[in-house]
Protein backbone atom coordinates (compact mmCIF):
# COMPACT_ATOMS: atom_id res chain seq x y z
CA UNK A 1 0.00 0.00 0.00
CA UNK A 2 1.15 3.16 -1.12
CA UNK A 3 0.68 6.25 0.97
CA UNK A 4 0.93 9.22 -1.81
CA UNK A 5 -1.27 6.86 -4.26
CA UNK A 6 -3.14 10.04 -5.72
CA UNK A 7 -7.04 8.13 -6.40
CA UNK A 8 -7.77 5.83 -3.18
CA UNK A 9 -5.75 3.03 -0.04
CA UNK A 10 -6.68 0.01 -0.22
CA UNK A 11 -5.95 -2.82 1.94
CA UNK A 12 -6.72 -6.58 2.06
CA UNK A 13 -6.30 -9.33 4.93
CA UNK A 14 -7.48 -12.23 5.87
CA UNK A 15 -9.37 -13.40 9.46
CA UNK A 16 -10.24 -16.38 10.27
CA UNK A 17 -13.86 -16.75 11.19
CA UNK A 18 -17.03 -16.79 9.07
CA UNK A 19 -18.07 -13.15 8.08
CA UNK A 20 -21.06 -13.45 10.36
CA UNK A 21 -18.95 -14.24 13.31
CA UNK A 22 -17.08 -11.19 11.94
CA UNK A 23 -20.03 -9.60 12.08
CA UNK A 24 -21.28 -10.61 15.49
CA UNK A 25 -17.86 -9.25 16.98
CA UNK A 26 -18.20 -5.88 15.24
CA UNK A 27 -21.55 -5.50 16.44
CA UNK A 28 -20.64 -6.53 20.44
CA UNK A 29 -17.17 -4.85 20.38
CA UNK A 30 -17.15 -0.76 20.54
CA UNK A 31 -13.93 0.38 18.24
CA UNK A 32 -11.70 2.88 20.22
CA UNK A 33 -11.11 5.97 18.25
CA UNK A 34 -13.16 5.54 15.33
CA UNK A 35 -17.15 4.17 15.17
CA UNK A 36 -18.79 1.34 12.49
CA UNK A 37 -21.48 2.28 10.84
CA UNK A 38 -23.00 -1.69 8.69
CA UNK A 39 -24.03 -0.52 5.09
CA UNK A 40 -25.12 -3.54 4.15
CA UNK A 41 -24.68 -7.55 4.77
CA UNK A 42 -20.78 -7.93 4.91
CA UNK A 43 -20.22 -4.23 4.32
CA UNK A 44 -19.29 -1.36 6.87
CA UNK A 45 -18.05 2.58 6.62
CA UNK A 46 -15.55 3.05 9.60
CA UNK A 47 -15.88 6.73 10.53
CA UNK A 48 -12.72 8.34 12.11
CA UNK A 49 -13.39 10.18 15.52
CA UNK A 50 -11.70 13.33 14.32
CA UNK A 51 -11.02 14.66 11.12
CA UNK A 52 -8.41 17.41 10.92
CA UNK A 53 -9.32 19.04 7.13
CA UNK A 54 -13.53 18.76 8.01
CA UNK A 55 -13.15 19.45 11.80
CA UNK A 56 -15.18 16.93 12.75
CA UNK A 57 -14.58 15.13 16.08
CA UNK A 58 -16.19 12.82 18.33
CA UNK A 59 -18.73 11.06 15.99
CA UNK A 60 -20.55 13.89 14.42
CA UNK A 61 -20.33 13.12 10.84
CA UNK A 62 -23.46 15.17 9.73
CA UNK A 63 -23.70 15.69 6.31
CA UNK A 64 -20.02 15.29 5.68
CA UNK A 65 -18.31 11.78 6.25
CA UNK A 66 -14.83 12.87 7.32
CA UNK A 67 -12.35 10.63 7.09
CA UNK A 68 -13.92 7.28 6.57
CA UNK A 69 -12.53 3.74 5.04
CA UNK A 70 -15.40 1.41 3.40
CA UNK A 71 -14.82 -2.06 4.53
CA UNK A 72 -16.23 -5.06 2.87
CA UNK A 73 -15.84 -8.61 4.36
CA UNK A 74 -16.05 -11.58 1.45
CA UNK A 75 -16.29 -15.11 2.80
CA UNK A 76 -13.42 -17.50 1.77
CA UNK A 77 -15.11 -20.53 3.57
CA UNK A 78 -16.85 -21.44 6.72
CA UNK A 79 -13.79 -20.41 8.66
CA UNK A 80 -11.99 -17.27 6.87
CA UNK A 81 -12.48 -14.56 5.50
CA UNK A 82 -10.95 -11.47 3.17
CA UNK A 83 -11.44 -7.99 4.81
CA UNK A 84 -11.06 -5.24 2.38
CA UNK A 85 -10.64 -1.63 3.04
CA UNK A 86 -11.13 0.77 1.05
CA UNK A 87 -11.22 4.45 0.53
CA UNK A 88 -13.54 7.10 -1.53
CA UNK A 89 -11.59 7.87 -5.16
CA UNK A 90 -10.06 11.14 -5.13
CA UNK A 91 -11.87 12.79 -7.59
CA UNK A 92 -11.71 16.44 -6.00
CA UNK A 93 -8.33 16.21 -6.43
CA UNK A 94 -8.22 15.73 -10.33
CA UNK A 95 -10.58 18.62 -10.25
CA UNK A 96 -8.81 21.10 -7.92
CA UNK A 97 -5.67 20.21 -10.23
CA UNK A 98 -7.60 21.01 -13.50
CA UNK A 99 -8.84 24.42 -12.20
CA UNK A 100 -5.39 25.18 -10.72
CA UNK A 101 -4.19 24.82 -14.25
CA UNK A 102 -6.72 26.83 -16.11
CA UNK A 103 -5.90 29.62 -13.75
CA UNK A 104 -2.38 29.56 -14.46
CA UNK A 105 -2.75 29.58 -17.61
CA UNK A 106 -5.20 32.33 -17.80
CA UNK A 107 -2.52 34.26 -15.74
CA UNK A 108 -0.25 33.82 -18.54
CA UNK A 109 -2.27 34.39 -21.14
CA UNK A 110 -3.87 37.63 -19.78
CA UNK A 111 -0.87 38.82 -17.85
CA UNK A 112 -3.24 39.17 -14.28
CA UNK A 113 -1.76 41.64 -11.57
CA UNK A 114 -1.84 38.62 -8.83
CA UNK A 115 1.57 38.01 -7.68
CA UNK A 116 2.89 34.78 -10.13
CA UNK A 117 4.49 32.95 -6.19
CA UNK A 118 1.01 32.72 -5.44
CA UNK A 119 -0.27 30.65 -8.37
CA UNK A 120 3.32 28.86 -8.65
CA UNK A 121 3.82 27.80 -4.93
CA UNK A 122 1.42 28.38 -2.50
CA UNK A 123 -1.74 27.04 -4.53
CA UNK A 124 0.43 23.81 -4.87
CA UNK A 125 2.01 23.54 -1.50
CA UNK A 126 -1.41 23.96 -0.14
CA UNK A 127 -2.53 21.13 -2.23
CA UNK A 128 0.29 19.42 -1.31
CA UNK A 129 -0.38 19.58 2.17
CA UNK A 130 -4.13 19.01 2.46
CA UNK A 131 -3.23 15.85 0.41
CA UNK A 132 -0.80 14.58 2.43
CA UNK A 133 -3.01 15.29 5.56
CA UNK A 134 -6.10 13.48 4.36
CA UNK A 135 -4.06 10.53 3.12
CA UNK A 136 -2.30 10.04 6.58
CA UNK A 137 -5.45 10.80 8.54
CA UNK A 138 -6.99 7.78 5.99
CA UNK A 139 -4.27 5.57 6.62
CA UNK A 140 -4.03 6.28 10.60
CA UNK A 141 -7.71 5.27 10.51
CA UNK A 142 -6.70 2.29 8.25
CA UNK A 143 -4.49 0.64 10.50
CA UNK A 144 -6.83 1.24 13.25
CA UNK A 145 -9.51 -1.37 11.76
CA UNK A 146 -6.71 -3.43 10.95
CA UNK A 147 -5.75 -3.46 14.16
CA UNK A 148 -9.32 -3.71 15.45
CA UNK A 149 -10.47 -6.77 13.00
CA UNK A 150 -6.94 -8.54 14.12
CA UNK A 151 -8.32 -8.81 17.31
CA UNK A 152 -10.80 -10.71 16.70
CA UNK A 153 -8.42 -12.75 15.03
CA UNK A 154 -6.63 -13.51 18.92
CA UNK A 155 -10.01 -13.91 20.75
CA UNK A 156 -11.13 -16.61 18.38
CA UNK A 157 -8.09 -18.61 18.32
CA UNK A 158 -7.72 -18.17 22.45
CA UNK A 159 -12.05 -19.76 22.23
CA UNK A 160 -10.69 -22.88 19.77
Amino acid sequence: MSIFNPISLNKQFEVNGSAGSIDNYISKNEPHGFSAHKVSKNEYKFLSDLSLGTLIKNRRPGSVNGIHTKVVITPVNKDKAIVNLESKSRFELILIIVLWAVILLLQLVAKQPVAGWITAILFPALLVFFFLLHRIQVNVLQSKVERYLKQYNAISAKNK
